[in-house]
């Protein structure tokens, strides 16, 4: 949507500057025929002229306008119904596989056909599958609520620093499932910036979770912030698996991600794609960078 109001913004300045150059260019050239053609007795039949001229010129430019705008209207509401529909048909295949373990797993336990050395080992795979499905429709919520017209960012001044380490607290369990070497090098004092918390937390968040479930155990993960002049910079670097470049423009698209080609509810990209849209509504930056020591290096700039 943002796309789509810089375009309109654009057509609607070039709409009233042509009008203002074309209409000057008439209002020139009659006056200038008044003065040396024709003389005094037709100024009044040229002004009259020079007002019928001018009102073409608007509704010449505004036809042009309205064609412009619809044309931009048309191509960017296609583009959105492609991408709700691609979203919606990618949730569904990705929902499928955790809902048929479920279901078998569920059908099998309802027949007593499952032995009762098994019961608990089924019982732990049917909550883990029910787990991945809510996850999948929980970041579906999310990134539809995001990309919504009425939302808004409620933003009050906050401690950034503060925020990242609540965050590492609440996926402290998930880091130590994972057996990630977490590195932490925060400043003791508050770096203030204006910002929505909520949406922040879930930036935060989604950035741990995505370093967890797409690196192998030991990785290291180094969180840092810096600040370079009045810029903050916090930085998720990590020596896990490397993400290849022709994928690296993509990786922020929803259901994208550096193992494609083992897409599961896990990998469908959603989470990052998340992270760039709330990074972008605060008008800051996030970059995958290159590193001398780490294979992957997120910096959002604020």
């Amino acid at each position: 949507m943002k796309q789509l109001r810089n375009a309109i913004l654009r057509s609607f300045i070039l709409y009233f500057l042509g009008l203002s150059i074309v209409g000057g260019l008439i209002e020139e050239f009659f006056n200038q025929l008044e003065e040396l053609v024709l003389g005094i007795n037709y100024q009044i039949p040229l002004q009259i002229l020079s007002g019928v001229f001018q009102i073409l010129a608007v509704v010449g430019f505004s036809f042009l306008f309205y064609r412009s705008l619809n044309k931009k209207i048309g191509n960017e509401s296609q583009r959105l119904a492609k991408e709700q529909s691609t979203l919606f048909a990618n949730i569904a295949h990705d929902l499928k596989t955790p809902l048929t373990s479920i279901t078998g797993f569920s059908k099998a336990l309802n027949e007593e056909v499952v032995e009762p050395t098994e019961i608990k080992e089924v019982s732990g795979i049917i909550y883990r599958k029910s787990v991945s499905a809510n996850d999948l429709l929980d970041l579906m919520f999310q990134y539809t609520k995001l990309n919504s017209a009425e939302f808004s960012l409620n933003k009050q001044a906050c401690a950034v620093n503060y925020l990242l380490k609540e965050a590492v607290a609440d996926n402290y369990d998930l880091i130590e499932d994972q057996q990630l070497e977490l590195l932490l090098d925060l400043p003791d004092e508050p770096l203030i910036r204006t910002l929505d918390k909520t949406e922040f937390r879930r930036v935060f968040n989604n950035l741990l979770i995505n370093a967890c479930k797409h690196n192998p155990t030991k990785t290291e993960l180094a969180i840092s912030i810096v600040e370079e002049d009045s810029t903050v910079k916090i930085i998720f670097a990590d020596n896990g698996t490397m993400i290849p470049q022709k994928d690296r423009e993509q990786l922020f698209e929803p259901f994208v991600s550096e193992n494609e080609t083992e897409r599961n509810f896990l990998g469908s990209g959603l989470g990052l794609a998340i992270v760039k849209t709330i990074i972008d509504k605060h008008d800051f930056i996030i970059e995958l960078l290159d590193d001398e020591k780490y294979t992957k290096k997120f910096v959002i700039s604020m």
